[in-house]
């Protein structure tokens, strides 16, 4: 696959970071029929570009399938803020895709977030097909609650280096649960599986793993396979800078 063409858009207007003061995730896990994933693929990238190109508030948009439970579909999504996804709900594209796949979903819960780290790469991103090119990951952890500051100040040290010095690492973004701050989602996109395997040597994701080991309650993580991958690119929300 050629990721220049196929996977990242270069574009000057897109080289500024966004930076933003209250932005908004929304994460959610459906269970489609598992023989309708196609027309649910078809759907879901309609909705995902039309957001893209129409909505400013519009970040990112990301759909990835669960490989071991068929069926399982995880949407990750960014907004400028709740005006930003108030506004989306109420589009023609979106309530589209509702009504096209009302019936293909036969359940979804949303996980609300309080977002902590949200930074992309400038290049915007659109992958519009099933693969693992590029590599999506989504880790989750339990942080012992006596641990959660000193977790926060480390694990942010080293997804800012990540995104300084991996030129393979192309979004990172963690997430807390709301009312759980000591459960972590980390919705992760790699160029490729190498880019990931190399991310794994570097010397600060070995001094994360060195730290906080004593401080997880809970590992584990998804296996899942890119449905569709929207970004604009830019995108740089950093709760524990130095400068904050």
């Amino acid at each position: 696959m050629n990721l220049s063409r196929a996977l990242l858009t270069m574009t000057t207007m897109l080289t500024a970071q966004i930076a933003l003061a209250h932005p908004v995730v929304h994460m959610s896990e459906l269970r489609i029929d598992a023989a309708q994933a196609q027309a649910f693929d078809a759907a879901g990238r309609h909705n995902m570009l039309h957001s893209l190109r129409e909505e400013p508030g519009v970040l990112a948009m990301h759909a990835v399938a669960s490989l071991d439970r068929p069926g399982v579909v995880y949407m990750f999504e960014v907004y400028s803020g709740e005006a930003a996804y108030k506004h989306h709900v109420e589009t023609m594209h979106y309530k589209g895709f509702v009504d096209t796949t009302w019936s293909l979903v036969g359940s979804q819960q949303s996980i609300a977030t309080e977002p902590v780290f949200l930074v992309e790469k400038p290049a915007s991103l659109s992958v519009v097909q099933r693969g693992r090119t590029p590599e999506t990951r989504i880790v989750e952890v339990t942080v012992r609650r006596e641990n959660l500051d000193a977790f926060r100040r480390i694990v942010t040290a080293g997804m800012r280096e990540s995104m300084k010095v991996e030129p393979g690492v192309l979004a990172m973004y963690a997430v807390t649960r709301k009312d759980h701050p000591e459960q972590w989602i980390f919705f992760e996109i790699y160029a490729s599986a190498d880019a990931y395997a190399s991310h794994r040597k570097t010397p600060h994701f070995m001094e994360y793993l060195r730290l906080t080991g004593d401080m997880l309650v809970d590992k584990g993580h998804i296996e899942v396979e890119n449905i569709a991958l929207h970004s604009r690119g830019g995108l740089h929300v950093d709760s524990t800078a130095p400068n904050k």
